[in-house]
């Protein structure tokens, strides 16, 4: 069976997401919520996120589809509020640069704190959320951190600050830890020993969790039938199979339908069309409005939906140089990384990157886990029924029902 690799960002678990939950009931007690968020289903500021984080997660997929021949998936939302929580410690031109990378240049830096912690607020206000966003802040003793840095993430993120032990074994089993119980023990080892220095200084952690259902689907009607490859070779995987009424979009490029739950996401599924693949598509988004077009354009109809079982791991592969190449460069510098907010240390920079994330889908529904992790150091539609059958690579995408934000990206090459 072909290797099948999974990418996750910050976008949560191991960043924030972008999230909203129906309220039903109580904030769950189960996770801290922000000090300064609001449950709000309809929260100006959560969409104000909701684009910056559509371009940022198609730019993410399409780098790291860019590495490996297998499958990728990737939360975009996850590395992007971890990467939004150093930015709050941030200045300069490296701020400058972050701010690009993360596609934030409309918003203000209070925008989008308010814009986390309403998402991350109306995501888990519930007694039972299907969707459960973490973050965290692991802090070596004795360094002077700047306060508001602190108070910022606190309030907004509702981050958890802990002691990062001096030990780095000890250290990366307690935040390893903390993250497998986050994310219903889906993601294990986000941090190795070696990735914590005796000059790392902050480690950043989100995790992000999502388990929802759907009735789209019978297994009775599921049956092996062919999926061909990108090099034309056919191979038999367990196909679901449903006639359905649901909100659909056709182009010249591809055929796409969004499949509903019963918690707070959607599940897009995209499927190139004629000499079209997954990357070209995703090239067409870059080059145009990034996810906005869907939810613009689709138009509820009726008809069939072909897709099938996923069971998905995936370690991301170079995060450091995708963020490099988004344009934020000097926060890996320690002679250009500017951060005077985060701590009175110089230099202070960030040493690395890291992002794991699973995705299993099945006749009963979905369920994905992310986890990112940032370590800071110093140095001494038509009338017409449609028709979407994924036999071939193809994209899918989990967004956030009312805001549209991408919690979770994948590129289907290989469901076997």
């Amino acid at each position: 069976m072909r290797r099948l690799l999974i990418i996750v960002a910050l976008i949560a678990c191991g960043a924030v997401l972008a999230v909203v939950l129906l309220l039903r009931g109580e904030p769950s007690a189960a996770q801290e919520l922000p000090k300064l968020g609001h449950a709000n289903t309809d929260s100006a500021a959560t969409r104000g996120l909701a684009d910056p984080l559509g371009r940022f997660g198609v730019d993410l997929l399409a780098r790291e589809a860019a590495l490996t021949g297998d499958n990728v998936v990737v939360s975009p939302a996850s590395l992007h509020a971890a990467l939004s929580m150093l930015l709050n410690g941030a200045d300069g031109e490296t701020a400058a640069e972050m701010r690009s990378a993360l596609q934030l240049d409309g918003l203000t830096p209070a925008a989008v704190n308010q814009g986390w912690a309403d998402l991350i607020t109306t995501a888990q206000y519930g007694k039972n959320p299907e969707l459960q966003i973490a973050d965290s802040l692991w802090l070596k003793k004795g360094v002077p951190f700047v306060p508001a840095f602190l108070d910022l993430n606190r309030d907004y993120f509702a981050a958890d600050v802990d002691e990062l032990q001096p030990d780095p074994v000890t250290a990366a089993d307690e935040i390893n830890a903390w993250v497998e119980e986050r994310t219903a023990g889906k993601i294990k080892q986000l941090i190795s020993p070696e990735m914590l220095t005796p000059d790392t200084l902050l480690t950043l952690v989100n995790t992000i969790h999502l388990k929802v259902r759907w009735e789209h689907f019978d297994k009775k009607d599921t049956q092996p039938q062919p999926f061909t490859l990108a090099s034309g070779e056919q191979v038999d995987v367990p196909m679901m199979q449903s006639w359905l009424e649901a909100r659909a979009a056709s182009t010249a490029s591809f055929d796409a339908v969004c499949l509903t739950t019963d918690g707070p996401a959607d599940v897009w599924v995209i499927v190139p069309k004629a000499d079209q693949t997954p990357e070209t598509v995703l090239k067409s988004m870059q080059s145009g409005n990034g996810l906005a077009w869907l939810t613009a354009n689709a138009a509820k109809n009726q008809g069939s939906v072909v897709l099938p079982r996923l069971s998905l791991k995936y370690t991301a592969k170079a995060l450091k140089e995708d963020m490099k190449a988004a344009g934020m460069r000097r926060a890996f510098d320690p002679d250009l990384a500017e951060f005077p907010g985060v701590a009175d240390v110089q230099p202070l920079y960030v040493e690395a990157i890291v992002q794991k994330a699973t995705l299993d889908m099945n006749e009963e529904g979905v369920e994905a886990a992310a986890a990112t992790g940032i370590t800071v150091g110093t140095t001494a539609a038509p009338a017409n029924p449609f028709t979407v059958r994924a036999d071939r690579p193809y994209l899918i995408v989990i967004s956030e029902r009312r805001s549209a934000a991408p919690l979770f990206m994948a590129l289907i090459r290989d469901p076997r």
